[in-house]
Formats: C-alpha cells, structure tokens, sequence
C-alpha cells in the first residue's frame, strides 16, 4: 500500500507540475521552465519507483525508508534515473529522449542560478522555450505510452497535457510563417516538408534513405527523428512510425512491434530462406535488439531503436551478425551472447 501511495502522489504532484509548466508560460517563462523541467523528471523518477522506491534515492545501498517517507534523502539525477531504466527496468529511453530532457534541465539550471529580465518580453525566447517543451513533451508522451500499464489510472491527466501543449504551439506559428521561403524552396527541390511529431508544423525536411524510411529534421522546433512508413499489419492501412518500433495504428489502434517492422521491410526481398542463410535479421548493439536489423540498400536499419548503421560483423563467439564492433567479440560476446569469458564462467 505505502509503495501504491507513494507512486500515486509523486505521478499526481508531477502533473501538477506539469499543468503549472504549461499555463504559465505566457507571463511567467522563467517558472514554466523550471516546473515543466520539474514535471519530466518527476515521470521519470514514478517510473523507476515501480521497480522500487529506493531507485530513486541517490545512493540505493544507503537508503533508509523512514528518512525517504519523511522527504530526507537526496534524489538521483536525470542521467542516473536514465540509466537505472535501462539497467534495471530493462527499458532504454532512447537517446533522443534523453538529449532533449537534459537540454531542458541544462535551461532550467540556467532559469534558477541566473537571473534573466529579458524572459518576459523577448518572443524569440519564448520561442526557444516552447520548441524545448513541445521535443521534451514528445518523448515524454511516448514513454508515457509505453508504461500504459503503470499509468493507466492517469490517462485524463496525460490526455489533458497533450491537449494543453497543442494550444501552447501557437508561440511557434511567428516562425512557422517566417520560414515560408525556405519551406517553398525544400518543396521545390524535391524535399517537401512534413508535418513535425513534436510541434505539429509542416516543417519536417526529409532526408530519405529509401522509399519507405526518411530521417526529418523540423527548421521549427528542431526536432529530428526518423520515420518508416509501412502497411498496419493488422488492417492494412497505411503508417507512419517514428523514431521507435513499438507504435499504435491510428486507424485500428492495433499495437505495432519490432517484429512488423522486420516482416513489412523485408517482404520484398526474393525468398525468406535467402534472405535468413546472409545471418539476417541482424543483432542491434544500440539497444541490444534481437533480430532486429534489416538490411536497407548500402545501410543496415534497426527496426527497435531506428539505428542506422553502414555495416554489420559478425560474432566471434556465436556467429551472430550485430551493428558496432566486433573485434574483440570472441572473448567478450555481442548483445546475444557472453563470449568465451561468458562461456567459461558459467562452466
């Protein structure tokens, strides 16, 4: 029950902070960063308290539960809550994710040592500071997706948020109109632009890899990400995913996975037996995908993290192909095997 409680109040104070963020950015900037920053790192921190609550204590081996019911303890940070995901909840948060949180926390460290008059007038810094929530928010409501299971009792809060950050875009429109040259001109060399995940403007340059796979970079809020259209595997209708392989069809709201993204890239390639005797799917070393990576053309593309690698080797140990480096792989394994030293510890 105290772990229930807990988890409870610390998810509920987040979206309060989160709610301050949003709504005060008009005629407070300076504390709508600081509490929208707040918010992210609270989500984060309730995630990692569903493995345990002494995850979030700096030091787990020296927690103590009365000094944490009391408040007394020192929280972990945003790098090590970002790693402990990963080490301990087996959940990676992706790189992207993680980038565009600390840039935040990097301006909101600024907001609280500095003082900055010029926050409550000057519009390119309010601009500045809506693309950093509209990317962090992005990413947050992805992850927040992933983890239904652990905050379904929030979905009215994360439902709110997202309509809240919609209206909170219009910060970005001045310089949505002020890129229409160089919008027009993307469109007329072949690059039309796309509309952005994170601010929502069709300002999105592709960069196509192939027919079906483009990395975009948004000249609004600076988003990048990478994005596979393919048939829903489920009704068949056409979508796009972006930057991770896990996704829901907004047609039919079938879950779409790793392994659908393995079968809708490959099913051109002559003969499934042909394509399985080069060792393909390969192993991706980013995030440790099983039969993840399909070969794209002159690339390799992982179907879980969206890496996109030149090459695959092949395992000294076990013979599997994997993205990264390979040389020492015999005695010290890929992300599917141990290796030899592995191998002889275990024996």
């Amino acid at each position: 029950m105290m772990h229930h409680d807990t988890f409870d109040s610390l998810t509920r104070n987040a979206f309060d902070f989160l709610e301050r963020g949003i709504a005060e950015f008009d005629k407070m900037p300076k504390y709508s960063v600081i509490h929208f920053c707040a918010a992210v790192e609270m989500l984060l921190k309730a995630r990692l308290m569903k493995e345990h609550w002494s995850l979030i204590v700096s030091k787990p081996d020296q927690a103590n539960l009365a000094k944490f019911m009391a408040g007394d303890f020192i929280s972990v940070t945003l790098e090590d809550c970002s790693a402990r995901i990963r080490d301990v909840a087996g959940e990676d948060i992706g790189d992207d994710a993680y980038n565009s949180f600390r840039t935040l926390a990097k301006h909101r460290n600024k907001m609280v040592h500095f003082f900055h008059p010029e926050m409550d007038s000057v519009s390119k810094a309010k601009a500045q500071i809506v693309a950093e929530h509209c990317r962090s928010w992005f990413h947050l409501h992805r992850l927040l997706s992933r983890w239904g299971n652990y905050f379904r009792e929030f979905d009215k809060e994360i439902a709110h948020a997202d309509r809240a950050m919609k209206a909170h875009r219009k910060y970005l429109r001045a310089k949505f109109r002020a890129l229409k040259t160089e919008l027009d001109t993307a469109c007329k060399a072949g690059n039309a632009p796309r509309a952005c995940s994170a601010c929502g403007f069709k300002a999105a340059i592709p960069d196509d890899l192939d027919e079906q796979i483009a990395s975009l970079r948004c000249m609004v809020c600076d988003h990048t990400e990478t994005q596979v259209e393919i048939e829903c595997p489920h009704c068949g209708k056409p979508v796009v995913i972006a930057n991770e392989g896990y996704a829901t069809c907004e047609h039919c709201d079938g879950a779409i996975k790793p392994e659908h993204l393995v079968d809708a890239l490959t099913k051109d390639v002559v003969g499934t037996k042909d394509y399985s005797e080069t060792g393909l799917p390969a192993n991706c070393e980013a995030c440790e995908g099983y039969h993840t990576v399909v070969e794209r053309g002159d690339h390799y593309f992982c179907t879980s993290c969206f890496e996109i690698s030149d090459h695959v080797e092949t395992c000294g140990w076990c013979n599997e192909l994997n993205t990264g480096n390979m040389e020492h792989s015999y005695s010290t394994g890929c992300s599917n095997c141990d290796g030899k030293v592995g191998w002889e510890k275990d024996d």
